[in-house]
């Protein structure tokens, strides 16, 4: 395993419905992680892992409604997440499906393998169950014991002949690797609550449904008449989409997973069935689970009811992708809950990119050929625009703030640190003044705005990798072009 590598996971987004504003923000966050990081090691040591988890009751259900196989349906919805994507520039190097060829075959393997060890083994099972979920509950996770919180839907009780996972076997296990930071839980709020729900006494969990009740699922090898229960089938893809268990060159090279990212509605299922799974496999667990915040919109919940959905193609036609990922990572702390709207990122846009750093690159390239200056792009490190700002200080912080994956705190930094100051700068200069009676400090103070422009482009690569590109370009041919049009807010 090389030392230098890095492996990011979303988490296996479930595609009952068309993607959302929340999957944007935790697949923007993972593309973020592996632009920069290919910047520090080389694109040939990281790894960017998304996929969709396709089976379980809830698909069922739906397809059935609407008149469609689960696999047609499934389809139609995983077309419209791999669009939002590839309309976001989200440069992922594996999409897996839990219903590829591949991936099935591993989780039939890894089924028959638990059972053989004994992990996994033959009972029944009488809990409560959220559709909405694909979880069974707890009575103290419940509204009244036994309304779904996240669902609004009351839980069914299920009794049924299943195979269970001895998860039980592992809780000691699990407790002693997560407060030990083995396995490190962000933020420390998640790895307090994960700790308390462990040590309040894990049960053994149901991995299987009968099939005559969910079809739609991956048919246990030793029992036919039964079909995998969906989160050992779906964790599993963060393990198939490296190729494993047949090839083992990507999973020698990159597992464990550096960061996990997900929000917190999984964060439970992920720190125990998921880590018990790799233990009972004798696989090292994962070494980070990040857990990002919820978004409300304008304070409340997002709902079709009330007409507030953020819908991710819509905010992309309008605003452009690099605003929208700017946008929404530049709002509130990654691991925190937090409020958006289309107002607040208009806001963005029009102060931060169109005024801000839009205004900056064509104002600054517009008086360099204004007055025919040639200036040079230089690598040495420039610090007259402000004291306070040296490249390699800027570099330090964006290394520390990507590794605790504060990204409110870089972009604030790069606003605040660089372009605020280097439009300040040329203010206080005045270059069209300059330009009556000394040349020779107009082309000095725009050389040093020139260059301070290549390390904005650098510091914001990994947010807006087309905008930065258009940059570069317009920089090297000095042809400046608005990067953010002005938007004017509707009366």
């Amino acid at each position: 395993m090389s030392k230098n590598k890095f492996y990011v996971t979303t988490p296996i987004y479930y595609v009952n419905a068309e993607p959302h504003v929340g999957h944007v923000y935790t697949s923007t966050a993972a593309d973020v992680l592996a632009r920069y990081y290919r910047t520090q090691y080389g694109k040939e040591n990281v790894f960017f892992m998304t996929g969709t988890d396709e089976h379980g009751a809830k698909i069922q259900e739906i397809a059935e409604a609407k008149s469609m196989k689960p696999k047609e349906f499934t389809d139609e919805i995983v077309a419209g997440f791999k669009g939002v994507w590839k309309s976001l520039d989200i440069s992922y190097d594996n999409f897996l499906r839990t219903t590829d060829k591949d991936h099935i075959e591993a989780v039939k393997w890894v089924t028959q393998t638990l059972y053989d060890n004994g992990d996994i083994y033959k009972g029944s099972y009488q809990a409560l169950y959220c559709v909405g979920c694909e979880q069974y509950k707890t009575i103290s996770e419940l509204i009244d014991g036994k309304i779904c919180p996240d669902h609004n839907r009351e839980c069914e009780v299920h009794e049924e002949e299943a195979y269970l996972f001895a998860l039980s076997k592992y809780q000691k296990q699990l407790e002693k690797l997560i407060s030990s930071d083995e396995i490190l839980i962000s933020p420390v709020a998640r790895k307090n609550e994960v700790l308390s729900f462990i040590r309040g006494g894990l049960e053994d969990v149901a991995v299987s449904r009968k099939k005559e009740k969910v079809s739609w699922g991956i048919d246990l090898p030793f029992d036919e008449t039964q079909t995998t229960y969906v989160w050992v089938d779906a964790f599993l893809n963060y393990l198939t989409g490296l190729g494993w268990p047949t090839e083992q060159k990507l999973v020698d090279k990159f597992w464990p997973a550096d960061v996990q990212l997900m929000a917190k509605d999984i964060i439970r299922v992920h720190s125990t069935i998921w880590q018990a799974m790799l233990l009972a496999l004798n696989l090292p667990t994962s070494k980070q689970l990040f857990v990002h915040g919820y978004f409300t919109v304008d304070g409340k919940k997002m709902s079709k009811s009330l007409g507030n959905v953020l819908r991710p193609n819509e905010l992309i036609e309008k605003f452009g992708a690099d605003a929208v990922r700017y946008s929404i990572l530049r709002e509130f702390p990654f691991g925190s809950d937090g409020d958006i709207s289309e107002v607040k990122i208009l806001d963005r846009y029009n102060y931060e990119l169109a005024n801000g750093v839009g205004n900056l690159v064509q104002r600054a390239l517009s008086m360099i050929n204004k007055y025919s200056l040639k200036p040079t792009k230089k690598t040495t490190d420039v610090c007259e625009i402000d004291e306070c700002f040296e490249d390699v200080k800027m570099r330090e912080s964006i290394a520390r703030n990507m590794k605790e994956l504060h990204f409110e705190a870089i972009l604030t930094d790069v606003w605040q640190n660089v372009i605020r100051p280097t439009n300040q700068y040329l203010e206080e200069k005045k270059p069209w003044e300059l330009a009556k009676f000394d040349l020779v400090e107009l082309a000095r103070v725009m050389e040093i705005v020139y260059n301070e422009l290549f390390l904005i482009a650098d510091y914001l690569e990994p947010f807006m990798p087309e905008t930065v590109e258009k940059m570069r370009f317009q920089l090297e041919n000095l042809k400046p072009e608005p990067l953010f049009p002005r938007i004017e807010k509707e009366q």
